[in-house]
């Protein structure tokens, strides 16, 4: 059973719906991760990851347009994640990007609500430098998990007809 139909799901000139979907995924998710993996070791890896998002981004299935506004915040956002917990607000921003690709509808933009207040909890309860990858790990799970809510309120639709049972005020 499918909970959402994507209003993207036309054929597109180059690559299946569900090709391009995956792969643009995978790229946005390891672009950002290898982004993170930066260290003075390791400046590969910011040159890396900024450049697989990019292309995740740009590979999605959607409008064009859509996928344009989202690239500079989003490879922003990917690149401030490096700063720790004082900087969690970027997964906000990465979120509100994917639903804005995804063409989700104004009521599924609620489920960014959860992240904001995670955001706050991780930005007060994270102080030291070695739990920067529990402020990640967390982050993303709840990012993932809002995403889902994101769908599943996207597919809320109103019931046809009930405006006409439900009595009026005036009656």
């Amino acid at each position: 059973m499918t909970i959402v139909i994507e209003p993207a799901t036309r054929v597109h000139r180059r690559g299946g719906y569900r090709g391009r979907y995956l792969a643009g995924l995978a790229a946005v998710v390891l672009g950002v991760a290898a982004t993170n993996l930066t260290s003075t070791y390791s400046l590969f890896f910011l040159l890396l990851g900024p450049a697989v998002q990019l292309t995740g981004w740009l590979v999605l299935p959607g409008v064009l347009w859509r996928r344009l506004v989202v690239i500079v915040p989003g490879l922003v956002a990917g690149l401030v994640l490096i700063g720790g917990a004082d900087f969690a607000g970027a997964w906000v921003v990465l979120l509100a990007g994917w639903l804005l690709v995804r063409h989700r509808p104004a009521l599924s933009y609620l489920a960014v609500l959860p992240l904001v207040v995670t955001v706050f909890l991780l930005k007060f309860t994270l102080s030291e430098y070695s739990q920067n990858w529990l402020g990640l790990l967390i982050g993303a799970i709840v990012t993932v998990g809002c995403a889902w809510a994101a769908a599943w309120l996207a597919s809320i639709r109103p019931v046809p007809g009930i405006s006409e049972r439900m009595p009026s005020v005036s009656e």
